[in-house]
């Protein structure tokens, strides 16, 4: 019974696909005591692993990805802890600084490493799912508002507009990406971590051109 469990508990710490980022080869593990935390955004695992302490994040449920987003090791368990949690602080750090500032929509814009995870991580409903696929497909003609209404199934465009929004707000929320909506038109601010403006005419409705590294993560998260 005791090595049944000792077994179940290597398998729930230690045997995860990877989804993020690819996962070394497991070494044989000795496992006693797991101990579980939430970090920001993930779930971290401890316990000790061939004679060292070993903490691994994983995505938080009830997220769709499965896998290893990071992990460090220590001479105890609250020294590997330390040591993720440092890593994960400085990987995104990281990642904001190298972020591609967008003049049409005034926002930096995450890459396509940085979408993935938001595609997998946030709730996203199936009328945003639709909008998201049909806006990448569209590539650089991009899409009205009224053509990503009926991709999702709506009569409104109001409604789409609002959804894609939200969807944005999601993506916005989880990244960390700052808008700056004193400056933007009313609810259109969100879009914008999604999607730059193509403004044609007064007559012509406006075309929203998709972001290339959201384009990108879409086709590979959401295919």
């Amino acid at each position: 019974m005791q090595q049944k469990k000792a077994k179940s508990l290597e398998l729930a710490l230690f045997a995860a696909k990877p989804a993020v980022q690819p996962l070394k080869a497991p070494r044989t593990a000795d496992v006693s005591d797991i101990v579980e935390a939430d970090h920001d955004k993930y779930l971290i695992r401890a316990g000790r692993l061939g004679g060292t302490y070993v903490a691994r994040a994983f995505p938080k449920p009830p997220s769709k990805a499965q896998g290893l987003i990071a992990e460090a090791e220590g001479d105890t368990e609250l020294a590997a802890l330390t040591a993720l949690k440092a890593k994960i602080e400085a990987r995104d750090v990281q990642r904001i600084e190298v972020r591609r500032w967008d003049e049409n929509s005034s926002i930096s814009v995450p890459n396509e490493e940085e979408f993935v995870e938001a595609l997998y991580q946030t709730p996203l409903s199936r009328p945003q799912i639709a909008m998201l696929r049909a806006h990448a497909f569209a590539r650089e003609n991009g899409m009205t508002f009224d053509q990503l209404a009926r991709a999702a199934g709506y009569k409104s465009r109001d409604t789409a507009l609002k959804v894609f929004c939200k969807a944005g707000d999601l993506i916005a929320d989880y990244l960390g990406v700052e808008v700056d909506q004193d400056t933007l038109p009313d609810r259109e601010g969100a879009a914008l971590i999604l999607a730059f403006k193509y403004i044609q005419g007064e007559d012509v409705p406006t075309v929203w051109i998709m972001h290339p590294e959201l384009r990108d993560a879409v086709r590979a998260a959401l295919h």
